[in-house]
């Protein structure tokens, strides 16, 4: 089982991955996005959607939603939240290394961080492959993610951190394979017992062998951006964001 298929890791990491504000400030955002692929309407694909943070901003605007994740606990809250805001949103349970729907999105965005979790770095190409295949001709793409060169600039080998409950998280981290990988070693302290242990890791890219493999996955044109803003991917860069266009 590879580590973000187990649902226990999502159960209890939930509340600090995705709190209050972190949900309700998808919905300034979503503006950002839109403005960045220079869309406001049609059909969306919210690949690696989670809890649907983004599904349902932007079906609160009136596009037509497709949120696909591979996690059912996951996709249940989103369905559910959706559900309470009486919101029409397709939920789809599957891989992304699996989900095509060729010519069926205007846009597409994949953010925090939901790209790169496999093994092979050829599976990575296919996720984006499976992306530029379901865009229509002249659809875009929008990924948020962290970039390896921020990665760099804030890296430390050990954190630790309260959370509202006053459980600590640990985290602690290594660079791996000439840094194409990050591994992460997460201990969930509850007052005196360890309650959860997590280990996983990810690839991490920089703009440029992001904006290659998705030139190389079929894009004709790529552009890369420092926050949602459009600011520069600079030194002063807080996120990666690339937006991707497919030819029309």
């Amino acid at each position: 089982m590879e580590w973000f298929e187990d649902e226990r890791f999502w159960e209890l990491t939930y509340p600090f991955m995705f709190p209050h504000d972190r949900m309700e400030g998808a919905e300034d955002q979503a503006d950002d996005v839109l403005r960045l692929a220079g869309t406001s309407c049609g059909t969306l694909l919210d690949l690696g959607c989670g809890p649907g943070r983004f599904s349902i901003a932007m079906a609160r605007r009136g596009l037509r939603v497709t949120g696909v994740d591979r996690t059912r606990l996951l996709l249940d809250t989103a369905r559910s939240l959706a559900t309470s805001r009486d919101l029409s949103i397709e939920w789809v349970l599957s891989d992304m290394r699996d989900f095509v729907r060729p010519d069926s999105f205007d846009l597409a965005i994949s953010m925090f961080t939901s790209f790169g979790y496999f093994e092979s770095h050829e599976d990575n190409v296919r996720v984006l492959r499976n992306v530029r295949e379901s865009l229509r001709p002249g659809g875009r793409l929008v990924m948020e993610l962290m970039g390896k060169e921020i990665l760099a600039s804030v890296f430390r080998p050990v954190t630790c951190e309260e959370l509202d409950d006053g459980s600590l998280l640990v985290q602690r981290h290594a660079i791996e394979h000439g840094w194409n990988r990050i591994s992460n070693d997460w201990l969930l302290v509850r007052g005196d017992a360890l309650e959860a242990r997590f280990r996983f890791s990810h690839w991490v890219y920089s703009a440029r062998e992001l904006e290659e493999m998705t030139m190389r996955a079929g894009f004709d044109f790529v552009s890369v951006h420092g926050d949602l803003d459009g600011s520069p991917y600079d030194d002063r860069a807080r996120m990666l964001v690339l937006v991707a266009a497919r030819g029309g």
